[in-house]
Formats: C-alpha cells, sequence, structure tokens
C-alpha cells in the first residue's frame, strides 16, 4: 500500500518478475486497505509509511488490532530508528527502507516469501506449543526452544516452574546451563552441541538448580532439532522433574540395601526359620559366631544350634512363636567349634498378606555384658563424625576419638594426657571451665557451649561441644563430650551480620529516593533513604504507620492497591506525583525458604529530572522532525521512480547519458542519507550498552566497497557507546580511508590508553586541511558529500569524546578517539 500510483506500479512490476507466485492488489489509503483485507485477508500486507490520513505504524495497529500474525511489512522510503522503533512496538514483521534501485524491490520479494513461511512454521509451533502445555498439565514437565542463531531462548510455564524463571525474565543460553550442576554442565553442552551436529535426537538425565534456590531437581531432558532446508536451525526440548521419582526408587533401593546391610552390621544374630524349624535365613553375624558355613547353615535344624541341654527349651520357644506370641527365651548358643555363648533369643511369628503363618523371624543377643557395653560405645565414638573425647576431673584427655584429625589434625593416640584446656582459645577457656563444671555437678545438664580450639596448623576452629552422660561402663573413666566443628556456620553468622549492616547502610543512606518494607498487615516496619528528609518524612515516623496515615487519600489508596498485590506475589511499577515530585516506585514480594510471602519491599525513586529531560527532548524531536518529513519523503520518492525508472531503461537502451544521470541520482541519494544523519543525529546518544569495538567494525568492513582494501583489527577493547552512532562513526572512517587514501590502502582500527584510532597507510591529510575536514561540505572527491567526518564530529561530540588527526606510522592519516569509557 502506497500514496504514489507510480511507485505502486513500478513495485508491483518488479515482484512479479522476481516471483510470479506473488499476486500484488494495490491501495492507496489505510481507509482503503482496511476494506480490502476486511473482504479476504491477504498472505502477507507490504505498506509505506508516509501516506494522506493515517501512516504506516497507524494502519500497522489497526491491522494488528485483527489479524495479531499477520505478515506485515514496512517498506518505507523514510527511514529512521524512530520509525524502525515504533514499528517494532506496533508488531511489524519486517522492516525494509526503499533505498536505491531495484535491488530493494529483489529483496522486498525475498522478504515476503520468507514472512509467509515463518507464519506457516509459527503456526505450527502454535501448535506443538499447545500440545506441551496440555502435556505439562498432566505432568510436572515443560519444554524450551532454542534459536541457534539469535540464541535466543523461550521457556514454557512449566518449565519456568521447574527452574524458578518468571515470567518477566528472560534467560541466555550460558545461564540455562549455569543452571545445571557444574560437574553436569559440560555432558549438557555436549549434547546440545551433538544434536546440532548430527541433527538426531538426545537425551540425558542430570541434575537442575533452579534460580535463587539451594534445592537441586533431578530432570530427564529430550532435545530434537528442528531443521529448515536441511540445516538445524532450531532445538526444542522437553524437560520433566524425575526428581521424586528418582528419591522414591532411590529411598526403596536404599531401604532394601539399608535393612540388608544393617541386618549383615548387627551386633546381633538374625534369623529366620521355616514353619518346620529349619533356618531359611540370617545375617553375617550368624556365620561368623556359630563357625558354620553358608552352605550348612541353609536348611540347618535351628535346635542343633543348641547344647543337648538347651534344645528341650528351644524347641517349645518355636512351637509357641508359631502359634502367635513374641517369645523371648535365654539359651545358650553353640558354635561348631563346640564351644557355648550366652544368649537371649526373641522371635515373632512371620505372615503372608492372608495371615497364614510362613516362619519365624528373630533376634539372638549376646548376654556377655561387658563385651557387648564396650562394642556399643567403641561403635559411638569410631563412627562419629563429631569429635568424642574423655576427659577427667582433672581436665586431661583420657580417650579422643579418631575423627579430631579430620577436625583439628590432630592424631587421636598422641593427644591422650594432655590437658582439654591448653588447646582452647585463651577468651573462651574459663567460660568452657565453668561449663564443664556444671557438667560434671549435674547430670542432668544439657548447655550446649561455642568455644574456639586449636588447629595444628596454628589457626583457630569454632567448636560447639555438649557433654553427656557417663556410661556404665568399666571402660569410660571420666566425663564424655561431644564437640562438633561449626567454622562454617560461624562464618556464615559473621556474613550475614556483615550483610545487615550493609543493608542497614543501604536504607538509611539510599540516594535519590527511598526503601520501605512493609507487612502484611500493609504496616511499614521499615523505612529509610536521604529523599525522605526532602519531602518531610523520617523512619521513626513512617514506622508502624499504613499508607492512608501519612499520605493523601488518592495516593495511598494506590499504594494500598499495589502493597495488596504485592502480599499475594506480584511485582509492580508504578508512578506518583508527591509535593511537586514526580517518584518511579516498584513493589516485590519478600519470601520465606518455605515460599510463604510475609514482607512487600518498595523502591521510590524521584524522576523528577528525568521526566522534565523527556519533555524538552521530546519538543525538540518535534521539531526535528518536521524538516525531517519533508526531505525524507517530498524528495525521496520521485528520487526513487527516477532511480528505478532509470534501471528499467538502461536494462532497454545503452547511452552515456544515462550513466551520467545515475551518477547524479546516487550522489543525490547520499546527500539526503547524510543530511538526514545530520539532522536526526543531532548532539545526543541513545541508550549506552557495552560494545566490542573489534567485533563491530568487522561488520562495518562488511558495507565498504572492496578497493584491494585490507581490515587489519589491532583492537580488543570494549567501551560503553551507543551502538547504532558508533556504527556509523566507524563505518565513515572506514569508508574515508578507503575512499581518499588511495589504492592497495591497509586500514588499521587499535588502541589506545583512553580510547582507539581507525589509521590507513594512503596519502594522509596535510596538516593546514586537518583543522577544516569536519566542516560540512568538505571533500576531496568530486562524488563525495562533505558530510561523512561531519557525521563523525558529530558523534563523537555526542558522546563526550575527542577527535584528533596525526599521521599514522605508515604516512597516512589516524583519527584518533579519546576520552571514551574503556572497559577491558
Amino acid at each position: 500500500m502506497d500514496d504514489d500510483p507510480s511507485l505502486l506500479e513500478l513495485t508491483g512490476e518488479v515482484l512479479q518478475r522476481e516471483d510470479d507466485r506473488l499476486v500484488l492488489e494495490t491501495a492507496t489509503g489505510a481507509d482503503e486497505g482496511l476494506d480490502q483485507i476486511g473482504d479476504r485477508p491477504p498472505d502477507c500486507i507490504i505498506s509505506d509509511f508516509d501516506m494522506p490520513g493515517s501512516d504506516g505504524i497507524e494502519f500497522l495497529r489497526a491491522v494488528r488490532e485483527t489479524y495479531p500474525d499477520l505478515p506485515f511489512i514496512l517498506f518505507t522510503g523514510k527511514g529512521s530508528e524512530s520509525v524502525a522503533s515504533d514499528a517494532m512496538a506496533a508488531g511489524v514483521t519486517d522492516y525494509l527502507q526503499k533505498g536505491s534501485g531495484i535491488e530493494q524491490y529483489e529483496l522486498l520479494a525475498n522478504r515476503i516469501t520468507n514472512a509467509i513461511e515463518a507464519q506457516r512454521v509459527t503456526q505450527e509451533a502454535a501448535r506443538q506449543e499447545e500440545l506441551m502445555r496440555l502435556t505439562e498439565l498432566a505432568a510436572d514437565t515443560g519444554g524450551w526452544e532454542l534459536d541457534l542463531e539469535t540464541e535466543e531462548l523461550r521457556l514454557t510455564e512449566g518449565t519456568r516452574r521447574l527452574t524458578n524463571i518468571s515470567p518477566e525474565n528472560t534467560l541466555t543460553l550460558d545461564e540455562a546451563f549455569d543452571l545445571y550442576h557444574p560437574d553436569d554442565r559440560d555432558e549438557v553442552q555436549t549434547a546440545v552441541n551433538k544434536t546440532v551436529q548430527t541433527g538426531e535426537q538426545t537425551s540425558g538425565t542430570w541434575r537442575l538448580r533452579p534460580r535463587g534456590s539451594e534445592e537441586e531437581r533431578l530432570v530427564d531432558v529430550t532435545i530434537t532439532p528442528v531443521k529448515l532446508n536441511g540445516d538445524v536451525t532450531t532445538l526444542r526440548g522437553a524437560v520433566n522433574d524425575v526428581t521424586d521419582i528418582w528419591e522414591r526408587d532411590h529411598e526403596l533401593e536404599y531401604e532394601r540395601q539399608f535393612i540388608e546391610q544393617s541386618l549383615d552390621a548387627l551386633n546381633d544374630l538374625f534369623y529366620v526359620l521355616n514353619t518346620d524349624g529349619t533356618i531359611r535365613r540370617w545375617n553375617d553375624r550368624v556365620v561368623d559366631v556359630t563357625g558354620y558355613a553358608e552352605s550348612e547353615l541353609s536348611g540347618m535344624d535351628a535346635n542343633k544350634m543348641f547344647p543337648e541341654d538347651e534344645q528341650e527349651n528351644a524347641g517349645e520357644a518355636i512351637k509357641r512363636t508359631l502359634t502367635g506370641d513374641r517369645v523371648t527365651v535365654e539359651a545358650d548358643l553353640q558354635t561348631s567349634d563346640d564351644d557355648r555363648i550366652p544368649y537371649e533369643w526373641t522371635g515373632s511369628r512371620l505372615t503372608d498378606p492372608d495371615g497364614e503363618t510362613t516362619g519365624i523371624v528373630g533376634i539372638g543377643r549376646d548376654l556377655t555384658e561387658r563385651r557387648q557395653r564396650e562394642r556399643r560405645f567403641q561403635a559411638l565414638v569410631e563412627n562419629s563424625n563429631d569429635s568424642i573425647s574423655i576427659v577427667d576431673n582433672d581436665g586431661r584427655f583420657q580417650y579422643q576419638s579418631p575423627s579430631v584429625e579430620h577436625i583439628l589434625g590432630y592424631n587421636s593416640s598422641e593427644i591422650v594426657g594432655d590437658i582439654a584446656w591448653e588447646y582452647i582459645h585463651p577468651d573462651d577457656r574459663e567460660a568452657v571451665k565453668e561449663a564443664f563444671s556444671q557438667w560434671t555437678e549435674d547430670s542432668g545438664a544439657t548447655e550446649l557451649i561455642e568455644y574456639r580450639a586449636r588447629h595444628a596448623d596454628g589457626s583457630w576452629r569454632w567448636l560447639e561441644a555438649r557433654g553427656t552422660e557417663q556410661f556404665d561402663n568399666p571402660a569410660v573413666d571420666g566425663y564424655v563430650i561431644n564437640s562438633r566443628d561449626i567454622t562454617e556456620y560461624k562464618e556464615h553468622e559473621r556474613e550475614l551480620n556483615e550483610l545487615r549492616e550493609q543493608y542497614q547502610s543501604l536504607v538509611e543512606n539510599f540516594p535519590g529516593g527511598g526503601l520501605f518494607l512493609f507487612d502484611e498487615n500493609l504496616q511499614f516496619v521499615h523505612a529509610g533513604g536521604k529523599e525522605l528528609a526532602e519531602v518531610g518524612l523520617s523512619s521513626a515516623e513512617l514506622k508502624g504507620t499504613r499508607p492512608h496515615d501519612t499520605f493523601p487519600e488518592e495516593i495511598a489508596d494506590e499504594h494500598v492497591d499495589y502493597f495488596e498485590k504485592t502480599l499475594d506475589g506480584e511485582s509492580h511499577t508504578y508512578y506518583q506525583e508527591y509535593q511537586g515530585l514526580k517518584y518511579e516506585i516498584r513493589t516485590m514480594p519478600i519470601q520465606e525458604d518455605t515460599g510463604e510471602i510475609t514482607y512487600g519491599m518498595t523502591v521510590s525513586r524521584n524522576i523528577s529530572q528525568q521526566v522534565e529531560q523527556k519533555r524538552d527532548l521530546k519538543r525538540q524531536n518535534e521539531r526535528l522532525e518536521e524538516f525531517t518529513s519533508v526531505v525524507s519523503h517530498d524528495l525521496r520518492n520521485p528520487l526513487q521512480i527516477a532511480i528505478g525508472r532509470l534501471e528499467l531503461a538502461q536494462k532497454e537502451c545503452d547511452s552515456p547519458h544515462l550513466d551520467d544521470i545515475a551518477d547524479a541520482l546516487d550522489r543525490s541519494q547520499a546527500l539526503i542519507d547524510d543530511l538526514l544523519t545530520l539532522a536526526r543525529g543531532g548532539n545526543t546518544v541513545g541508550s549506552t550498552e557495552t560494545v566490542s569495538v573489534s567485533a563491530l567494525a568487522e561488520e562495518c568492513w562488511q558495507v565498504i566497497p572492496d578497493n584491494d582494501t585490507t581490515l587489519d583489527i589491532r583492537s580488543h577493547q570494549t567501551v560503553t557507546a551507543d551502538r547504532s552512532r558508533l556504527q556509523q562513526l566507524l563505518e565513515n572512517l572506514l569508508a574515508n580511508a578507503v575512499e581518499h587514501g588511495g589504492t592497495n590502502i591497509t586500514v588499521s582500527v587499535g588502541s589506545l590508553a583512553n580510547g582507539f584510532y581507525v589509521a590507513d597507510n594512503g596519502t594522509g591529510i596535510p596538516d593546514e586541511e586537518r583543522d577544516s575536514v569536519f566542516e560540512a561540505g568538505y571533500s576531496t572527491t568530486e562524488d563525495g558529500t562533505g558530510f561523512g567526518l561531519r557525521i563523525v564530529k558529530q558523534i563523537v561530540d555526542a558522546h563526550g569524546w575527542e577527535i584528533e588527526i596525526v599521521e599514522s606510522h605508515s604516512g597516512g592519516a589516524q583519527f584518533e578517539v579519546t576520552g571514551a569509557d574503556i572497559l577491558e
């Protein structure tokens, strides 16, 4: 759609010639275009920007109200970042400047077919996404999609739940890899690379750490390649949380192993008898104690395990147990060597699910008291991760468990006999002695004490100690003390206290705004920030109050509305005016580890100055837009028609006059482009970001005409800059070197201490002309516009940098840009 019938006719002719599948229906205005779309929606819409009545952006918004997914290409002669930004915000599919020559129309034909094909692929993806959504409703699963060209990563709702990534947050590919356990990341990356390289589906099971959480989840991931024209362009993944399943299986297996290992680890004899009194199962202890081999025990009559004088008693106990009684008897065990060991036997009846008796399960316990107690104590101290000490009344170590070596670095036997207090920090020694006295005087005392103990390397470790009652065991001669290493906990506690102090300092000194914490009753429990004093408020006055206690009703009502939403788990940003000042206010919920929201936080920022600056800039841009609109639309359209017709004429006849006309038109087009760049760029920059000078220079070099020239990159710096304007600067400097340097030119881009340079080995610039090269209209070639270096100076000034021309090492020209914010 265009308001120029001649341009429509030219567009139709070229598109039809490029692809005979394309059928073009035209309209000269937005209303006419909407009527045609309503009758029969096309596969794609192509629209100009400047038209009578509604412009292209307004037409796009009208289309999107009814057809949100219909491909829409803005094909306009009015090229600017503002138009492009508005078009993208309105949902444009593609944006293309008409430029000069019919090659743009050939490109347009290609963009049309690509947009239609992409729409079909998107519809198919939407159907697959809906299937994934339905799957997520049925199980704890999720999905993701990775565009390999842009590395854009899209997550389904299920995956966001699994990874704890909120809908308003994005996730880069590297950040996605970082969600996995460090030991699994290489394997995950290998699986992704394998899918891309082989085009085959891969899968694996890896440990996932949701963002902001210390827990780990085990997930099954299936990675499926999506191909376009034979190449893998997209990866789609299905994620299934199998943590609970794995844990249940693991618990069952662990329980089985635990039971078996526990039975084998018992100091007691474990056995299972059949209903006829023969042995069905036993633990390792039975073999160890009786001396019988496994083959001998299997099917053995249990009565043979007892001396003859004990067999009648044992046999009667077996019969009673089979009738349902739980029976405990004392009977000597007779080993294969005919040794007798006093044992206590306890048996219970085994039944199947129908209640039928299937045998007896029992425990045999050695009644040799001393050996039993010594074994219990030994199992306690030898297998404990804590340091277990026995200290006599004089404070000397009578025993020290082996764990003291990994806690404090001492050999346990070497410190026996030493005074325990000598290993304790002097500042903690008296408190430990006092606690020891209380433990020894009162066996029921349970008070814990924390103290620092000297490590073998001279450092100090924090321990937590508790005294325990003495065992009724002749082997224990003294008082038992259990000590646990809490050094990491104390360090965490110290860090937490520092963090609290830092937070308190931040709240009290928060610049240009205020920080507020409110509870479930909407009461302020904390407030701070330098801005409070600017509006006559204080932390003490706000604490314990609600919004309506302090602010006007309209402001307080809005606060209450957003505070309630915040306590429901939502984060919001809204704007208010208070005492003539304008504020940006952000709220966010504060959650406990359990997920319960107990508080809400509000951060307010004074944006009065920014708002006023934005208004001034808007007024300036509106005046500038009036000028650029005339230049862009009223001059470009006739020029583009002339260029298009000229190229068609050149295909039909041969005349040197036509070449002269083409040169004149190209120069006119270049003049308009440079004038618009100067007018629209101004001495301001947009949003800044970190930009790699070398990467951007290589990108700019791709559009420089190849005249046997070479680009030599010597800089690997990154600078803070408006990327699009820095790109204009580099393109103009590189083009200037190629156009004015001569033949066989090498252009270098290198680093300076506080900036970068662009140099060549060409003819250079005389000293007397260096002050003039940045003036509008300066050029040393007939086809130059004279605005290229003026644009460079404008961009440098807009960033607050400086530029100087010196002679390069090879005798050519060297443009040095300094004053930049260099990051590396």
